[in-house]
C-alpha cells in the first residue's frame, strides 16, 4: 500500500509537467508567409506528437521558432524565432501553450538558436553566429553576449541542469557535449556526441522533469527530418526515441517548481500523508512485533 500511494504521487506529480516541441516552420519553403511553424505536445515514451496549433502572431500573422523555454516561477511560454521566421525574425515571444498563440516581447537583435531558463529565473540564448552565450532580458528581449566572440558555428541547443551546469552543442551532432564557464563564457570540451540518427544538428536541448537530456536531432533538409533522442551527459551517447515533425527546432518542458527527481512526503497532498503516515507506524509496530516473538 505505501509503495502504491507514492508511486501514485510520482504519476501525479509528472502529470504536472508536458514536453512540448515547435517548429520552424511546418514543410515548404521556409521564406514563404503562408508557412507557420507548429506547436506540438510530445509523448516522452516515442515521441509521438499531437498537434496544439500553428504558431501565430496576433492570431493571424505565423512565425517560426527555434527556441523554447518556461520561466521557472511563473509557468510562462517563452520563444525565440528563427532568422527565416515570415514574421518578426530574431524576436522573443510569449506563447499559449494552450492554442500556440504568440505575443511579441521585443527584438533579440541577433540569431539565436536556443534558449534555456535557470532556477533563478535567467533567460539565456545561444549565439551561432559569434559562439556566444547570451543572456536575455524577458522583458524587453535585449540581449547581452558574454565571453569573447568566436568564429561562426553550428546552430545549437542548450540546456540547465538542476545544479546550473550549462550544456550546449556548438559543433552539432558529430561534435561535443561541452560547459559554458558562466564567470568567463568559456567553453569546457566535453564528450564526443556519438550514436546520434543524423550526423548534422542537434536543434534544442531539455532536461527532463528526472534529469534525463533529450535533443532534437536533425538532418539539415528542406524540409529537415528530426528525432527525439536522449544524450548520456557523461559519456555523449545518443540514443533515438523516435520522429518527430518535419522541420522540429525547440524543445521543452513546461511545469512549475523543481525538478522531479524522487516523490518526497512534504510533496504529499494532506490525505496522502495521513495514509503513508499510517501504513509507515503500522509497518513499523509489526516489525517490532516479528522481532520481539523471534528473541522468544
Amino acid at each position: 500500500m505505501l509503495f502504491a500511494v507514492l508511486s501514485w504521487a510520482a504519476s501525479a506529480q509528472s502529470a504536472l509537467h508536458t514536453l512540448y516541441a515547435a517548429s520552424v516552420r511546418s514543410g515548404g519553403v521556409a521564406t514563404d508567409s503562408r508557412i507557420a511553424g507548429n506547436l506540438y505536445t510530445i509523448n516522452l515514451a516515442n515521441g509521438t506528437a499531437t498537434l496544439v496549433g500553428a504558431i501565430r502572431l496576433s492570431g493571424s500573422k505565423p512565425i517560426g521558432v527555434t527556441g523554447l523555454a518556461v520561466h521557472p516561477t511563473n509557468g510562462t511560454l517563452f520563444g525565440i524565432t528563427s532568422e527565416q521566421s515570415p514574421n518578426i525574425p530574431r524576436s522573443l515571444v510569449t506563447i499559449d501553450p494552450k492554442t500556440g498563440a504568440a505575443k511579441l516581447v521585443g527584438e533579440l537583435g541577433v540569431v539565436g538558436s536556443d534558449i534555456a531558463f535557470d532556477a533563478k529565473g535567467t533567460l539565456y540564448m545561444w549565439l551561432p553566429g559569434t559562439t556566444q552565450l547570451g543572456t536575455v532580458d524577458p522583458s524587453s528581449g535585449a540581449v547581452v553576449p558574454f565571453g569573447r566572440p568566436g568564429p561562426a558555428g553550428s546552430p545549437a541547443g542548450i540546456a540547465i541542469d538542476p545544479q546550473g551546469m550549462i550544456y550546449v552543442t556548438p559543433k552539432g551532432a558529430s561534435g561535443t557535449l561541452d560547459n559554458v564557464e558562466l564567470s568567463s563564457g568559456a567553453l569546457q570540451v566535453g564528450p564526443p556526441l556519438t550514436g546520434a540518427p543524423f550526423p548534422t544538428q542537434i536543434n534544442s536541448l531539455s532536461f527532463s522533469p528526472s534529469g534525463l537530456l533529450l535533443a532534437v536531432n536533425s538532418n539539415g533538409g528542406s524540409p529537415a527530418s528530426t528525432r527525439l533522442v536522449t544524450i548520456n551527459t557523461a559519456t555523449g551517447a545518443v540514443a533515438a526515441i523516435g520522429p518527430l515533425p518535419d522541420d522540429t527546432d525547440a524543445l521543452t518542458f513546461t511545469g512549475l517548481g523543481r525538478p522531479i527527481l524522487a516523490p518526497t512526503f512534504s510533496g504529499l497532498n494532506p490525505g496522502a500523508r495521513v495514509v503513508v503516515a499510517v501504513v509507515s507506524t503500522v509497518l513499523v509496530v509489526l516489525a517490532a512485533v516479528v522481532l520481539l516473538r523471534r528473541r522468544k
